[in-house]
């Protein structure tokens, strides 16, 4: 008598994908820290690090609205 067992995958484990698009709102949060150490160093001017935190803020929330375009989760 043979007995058939189904693995059972939980949604998590079906859906991991490791593109970088993914990593992309931590990478948004270390630059933003970054910058923000190098202006408290004076490293930075208080012009040029507005800009790049502006710049920065601007790119994640492009990357945050292309979020649905990522081809490998949304592939079919």
């Amino acid at each position: 008598m043979e007995t058939t067992e189904e693995k059972k995958v939980s949604v998590a484990e079906t859906k991991k994908c490791a593109c970088f698009c993914h990593k992309m709102p931590g990478v948004f949060v270390v630059l933003v820290g970054v910058a923000i150490l190098l202006r408290a160093l004076n490293v930075l001017g208080h012009t040029a690090f507005w800009v790049i935190a502006s710049i920065l803020i601007i790119l994640a929330g492009m990357q945050t609205m292309g979020r649905s375009a990522c081809k490998c989760c949304n592939a079919a």
